[in-house]
């Protein structure tokens, strides 16, 4: 937080002093000392979907599972897809023609990935199924380190989208620009303007140009700034099934 109030930042760099940011490198910058007033915002799937941590020696099947998760899938993820491709007409509902479906899956969907797709419409498509691959693999194995020093998930350690805040704050067309335009660099600014209580502290020197060139140093400040925000304005988490199978930190 700046002296003036607000989100303030100090460093952005794709490296640590010249070093790679692996597993190791990681652990020895977040985890070195636990400070209770840290919150560690990271931008892919803290946990695994409801076949990724299942124990059951067999499966009985997604119609069959009795997991709260699937159960939800099967039901609610259901429902919100059909409804999200169906528009009315004359007061009766009929299906949107070449509107893409997600065929839900307990081993490749979350719920929180459902509702943030096709409820909130703040994630693309594309999103779904993200929470397999080596990506998720690596964030879940530096969930399980990260609390070993300390950092419990949903209290100090939360799972954000840069893409879904964006969305959420200042529109989905900058949400899918600031990637995919010709030049980012505009969609960037634009976002950065928008956010009145984010500013780049003096000693943080060139962040702000490697943010506006370097899509990966902006989402970095905007995973970290929804991390200030949820700790601001006390943005509650989702219940119910979405306290095993998890849940993306994102504006209401």
């Amino acid at each position: 937080m700046g002296a003036g109030g607000g989100a303030e930042v100090i460093e952005v760099a794709t490296r640590a002093q010249r070093q790679a940011w692996t597993d190791d490198t990681l652990m020895g910058r977040l985890a070195e000392r636990f400070d209770p007033s840290v919150v560690i915002a990271i931008d892919a799937p803290l946990t695994q979907t409801a076949c990724g941590r299942c124990e059951r020696p067999v499966c009985p099947g997604m119609e069959a599972c009795a997991d709260p998760a699937v159960v939800w899938l099967r039901t609610t993820g259901r429902a919100l897809i059909q409804q999200a491709s169906a528009q009315t007409a004359n007061g009766r509902a009929s299906a949107i023609p070449g509107l893409p479906q997600a065929r839900l899956t307990p081993y490749a969907h979350r719920a929180t990935d459902i509702v943030m797709t096709y409820e909130r419409g703040l994630l693309p498509l594309t999103q779904l199924g993200a929470t397999t691959g080596a990506v998720a693999a690596r964030a879940s194995q530096l969930r399980r380190r990260l609390r070993g020093a300390g950092y419990q998930l949903h209290e100090s350690l939360i799972e954000v989208s840069p893409a879904a805040t964006i969305a959420a704050l200042c529109g989905p067309r900058l949400a899918r620009g600031y990637k995919r335009d010709a030049d980012p660099w505009v969609s960037r600014a634009l976002v950065l303007e928008k956010l009145g209580d984010l500013t780049f502290a003096p000693q943080s020197r060139m962040a702000r140009e490697d943010v506006l060139r370097n899509d990966h140093c902006f989402d970095a400040v905007i995973s970290a700034y929804t991390a200030y925000r949820w700790a601001k304005d006390g943005w509650q988490g989702a219940d119910g099934v979405f306290d095993a199978d998890g849940f993306i930190v994102a504006p209401p």
